[in-house]
């Protein structure tokens, strides 16, 4: 399989295809006992690395397909993060102006405990002044 994307090239392709016959000629040499030429080692080093070029491309792809899925799923966390941070001020917000109205009902409770008890007081003074 060979790679055709932004790192390969259509041309790429043209010339490893372009060497295959030289290499499956190259193959039957050495089956059949021969030596290799230097332009034999040449070819056969010029396929392999194309190929290798070629393997190295559909990895980089991968890895970008990969980098970008990380990148989609940042946003996604990025998103969650932001409607969970909202929800948290919101919250807390919220739970302010609850601890100020409890604040406020303590207060005003403090205040009628206050007056309870002063006329308790007076009440216990008058009570006092009769029974004596």
């Amino acid at each position: 399989m060979v790679a055709n994307n932004d790192y390969g090239t259509r041309m790429d392709d043209i010339i490893i295809e372009s060497l295959k016959p030289q290499v499956e000629e190259i193959k039957q040499k050495l089956t059949s006992g021969g030596s290799l030429s230097q332009g034999d080692i040449i070819t056969l080093t010029l396929y392999a690395q194309g190929n290798h070029i070629n393997h190295l491309d559909m990895r980089m792809d991968a890895i970008e397909e990969s980098f970008r899925k990380l990148q989609m799923d940042f946003a996604e966390l990025r998103a969650d993060f932001e409607k969970f941070r909202a929800d948290i001020y919101g919250k807390m917000s919220e739970l302010h102006g609850k601890m100020a109205e409890f604040q406020g009902n303590f207060t005003k409770m403090t205040a009628i405990i206050s007056s309870v008890c002063a006329a308790a007081i007076a009440i216990v003074g008058v009570i006092t002044k009769i029974l004596s």
